[in-house]
C-alpha cells in the first residue's frame, strides 16, 4: 500500500513563479525541464483527468519499486516522487541508443479544487501509479445569531 503524506505549508511563491518559467522556456527550446531543486531529476509522464467528483493522476513510472516512490499532498500540489535505480552496472556497457531515465524523478500536479485528504487513495500496478483525489463535499457555514427568515405577514 502506498503512503501518502500530508503536508501544511506552501512553497515559496517565487519558486513556484520560476519553475513556470523555466518549464514554459524549455517548451521552445526542446530542453529537458529542471529547476534548481530538481537537478538531476527527471519528470515522468503523467495524465490528470477528472470524471464525476474525482480527479485521476496517472503517472508512469515502470521500474520503479513501491517502495521507493513518495506521494506528497501539500494544499494544492500533489506531488510524486522517487527514484528509478540504475541498472546494473557490474559489466560494461556501450550504449546504441538510450531513452529510459534512471535516478531521482519528481512530478507536481496543481490541484483545481479542495480535495478530501482523508479518502485519497493510491495504487501502483504495471508500472502506472494512480492517485484518486476525491472532491471534498461542499460545507455551509451559518453564522450564529443569524436572524430567520420572517415570515410574509398578511395585512
Amino acid at each position: 500500500m502506498i503512503l501518502i503524506v500530508r503536508r501544511r505549508g506552501r512553497r515559496e511563491r517565487g519558486q513556484i513563479q520560476q519553475d513556470m518559467e523555466m518549464a514554459f522556456r524549455s517548451l521552445f527550446s526542446g530542453a529537458r525541464t529542471t529547476t534548481g531543486a530538481q537537478m538531476g531529476c527527471w519528470r515522468p509522464p503523467v495524465e490528470v483527468y477528472e470524471i464525476e467528483d474525482h480527479l485521476i493522476v496517472t503517472v508512469e513510472i515502470a521500474g520503479v519499486r513501491e517502495d521507493d516512490l513518495n506521494v506528497e499532498i501539500d494544499d494544492s500540489v500533489l506531488r510524486i516522487a522517487g527514484t528509478r535505480p540504475f541498472p546494473d552496472g557490474s559489466r560494461r556497457r556501450v550504449y546504441h541508443q538510450t531513452g529510459i531515465p534512471y535516478g531521482d524523478f519528481e512530478a507536481e500536479v496543481f490541484l483545481p479544487f479542495a480535495i478530501a485528504l482523508d479518502d485519497v487513495e493510491a495504487g501502483y500496478e504495471n508500472g502506472l501509479l494512480t492517485v484518486y483525489l476525491p472532491r471534498a463535499k461542499a460545507t455551509r457555514i451559518v453564522p450564529k445569531g443569524t436572524p430567520e427568515p420572517a415570515e410574509k405577514q398578511e395585512e
